[in-house]
């Protein structure tokens, strides 16, 4: 029983995985902005002073039988690239992290693109509000990578 229930975190993982990572390609449009909304709660979840999402945590619950597992392997606690590991696919954490936020970055981008799109919103009435938000975009990106340093 406590496999079966493993094996189906571990999908629906996947399945979380793949809506964050390509979702804002292929939504439909009358849920962009759910999308656009969990992308970044998850990626905060993510960034918490363990550097473990919520599924990583209950899946260690629940495997090692403990409230607050320690694990034997480190790699039981990087989900997506322990995947990529078991499959002989070796690429190291730090530029595993910087691939997984450009993907997630560009998933949001692009289904923000198409948000406004729908809607015919003008994103940047003027340069200085162009300028504003180019700064504050850049800014996020960097601090969220200097967190997972």
């Amino acid at each position: 029983m406590k496999e079966l229930l493993l094996t189906s975190l571990d999908m629906i993982h996947i399945c979380i995985f793949i809506y964050l990572s390509i979702g804002g390609y292929f939504i439909p449009k009358q849920y962009l902005p759910i999308f656009l909304l969990s992308l970044p709660y998850i990626i905060i979840d993510w960034n918490d002073r363990d550097k473990l999402c919520w599924m990583t945590k209950l899946r260690n619950m629940i495997h090692y039988e403990e409230i607050d597992p320690k694990p034997k392997e480190d790699i039981e606690n990087n989900f997506v690239n322990g995947l990529l590991r078991k499959q002989g696919i070796n690429i190291d954490q730090k530029l595993f992290d910087i691939l997984l936020y450009m993907c997630f970055i560009a998933s949001w981008g692009y289904a923000y693109y198409r948000l406004t799109k729908q809607y015919k919103i003008n994103v940047f009435p003027n340069e200085n509000v162009k300028i504003i938000t180019g700064i504050l975009v850049i800014g996020w990106v960097f601090f969220t990578y200097l967190i997972r340093m």
